[in-house]
């Protein structure tokens, strides 16, 4: 399944997979699974690309206006859900 996915979708998958290995102590998929009120194997499914695909149609979009999706940290003062 991953392997079918974009580059954009990958990159956004695997900054948010460095995401949860950095945390201090280290985030679980329970953990993560919890924080968002769903089931543990639905996160699974989500870092795995088997779920939670970007729209190609907004990939075509972005490449059309040479733009990337970037996922980063929040700034200090944005608001947090």
């Amino acid at each position: 399944m991953i392997q079918d996915l974009s580059p954009t979708d990958l990159r956004i998958r695997n900054a948010l997979r460095d995401a949860i290995n950095a945390e201090s102590p280290r985030l679980t998929q329970a953990d993560l699974a919890l924080k968002l009120g769903i089931k543990q194997p639905s996160v699974a499914e989500l870092l795995g690309g088997r779920r939670g695909r970007i729209p190609q149609s907004l990939i075509d979009l972005l490449d059309a206006l040479d733009l990337e999706l970037v996922v980063q940290p929040k700034t200090s003062g944005a608001p947090q859900k």
